[in-house]
Order: C-alpha cells, then structure tokens, then sequence
C-alpha cells in the first residue's frame, strides 16, 4: 500500500518502527547544520522519532515525490519537532530539518 494511503496512525507507526532501527535513519547535511545551530543530539532526534507523534497532515513535496512528516516530541527539556522524507520505493527515513 502507498505511503499517500495510509492515515496518520499508520504513517505515525511506520516511522517510530523504522526509527528503531538507526541504521535506517539519514540525515540531509541540512538536517545536521540545523541539529548543531539548536544544539539538538542524535539521541534526542532518534527519540522524537521512535516516541514523537504526527499531528498534522504530511506534505506531497513535488521536487522529490517524497511524503514529508512533521514528528512532535516534547520532552523532559525542551519540545523538538523533526520533519522527516517518506518514500514507497525504500524503508529509510530521511531526516530533512530539525527544529527546537
């Protein structure tokens, strides 16, 4: 089934799965500029990702053809939201920007 089909739920359980494995999670050189500008860890982008929740809609972006997802954590510390690349045609997820 189509990553485009599937409901927040679903597309909120694909990610926290993938997630654990860390093997599976890259991050876009401007995802790892932005992690140093926010002083933002591996440990904390990998936590939003496994234990955060999707809250809105993901985005069709048209340039890539990926399905883009925002991930909401908040934790002990401060609240992280990381957007992160979906794509039918591989299992990984994208890491494209993190905010805190």
């Amino acid at each position: 089934m189509s990553l485009t089909r599937l409901s927040l739920q679903q597309l909120q359980r694909h990610i926290r799965t993938h997630a654990t494995r860390t093997e599976q999670v890259f991050l876009t050189t401007h995802a790892k500029q932005r992690m140093a500008e926010r002083k933002v860890s591996m440990a904390e982008v990998l936590e939003c990702l496994r234990r955060g929740h999707l809250r809105t809609p993901p985005e069709l972006d048209v340039k890539t053809g990926h399905l883009v997802c925002r991930m909401n954590w908040w934790g002990a510390e401060r609240d992280l939201t990381t957007c992160v690349a979906l794509s039918d045609d591989e299992p990984d997820l994208i890491v494209i920007t993190v905010m805190a």
